[in-house]
């Protein structure tokens, strides 16, 4: 069999053809990756966040105790119209209360 130059072209025409629809059909590789800030970003919105909710339990704590303080006063001022003696005695806080806010590091276990 004889190799002419027709055949040479359609034998180069398939290889284009094929190279054309392999490079069209091939899965597609997409590579996701998320920027270093990112996780920066997530922790400082953590700490944020925790902080924010230590604030907020600190202010409740406060008011309670106020509630509990107003609420013995008018018990004493009630108690002095009726005419009674009353001896009010309010509730010891709690030590790990009244101690330091734990640091951000230490409570996430990072500085063991």
């Amino acid at each position: 069999m004889e190799i002419t130059t027709t055949t040479l072209l359609i034998i180069a025409l398939a290889f284009v053809i094929g190279a054309a629809l392999g490079w069209v059909l091939r899965r597609p590789h997409v590579l996701a990756t998320t920027p270093p800030d990112l996780e920066r970003e997530k922790t400082l919105v953590e700490a944020r966040h925790e902080a924010l909710m230590d604030d907020i339990k600190t202010h409740l704590q406060e008011t309670e105790q106020a509630l509990h303080q107003l609420a013995d006063k008018q018990a004493m001022l009630k108690a002095t119209l009726d005419g009674e003696a009353i001896d009010v005695v309010s509730e010891p806080l709690d030590p790990a209360e009244l101690g330091p806010p734990r640091d951000y590091a230490d409570s996430r276990g990072q500085l063991q």
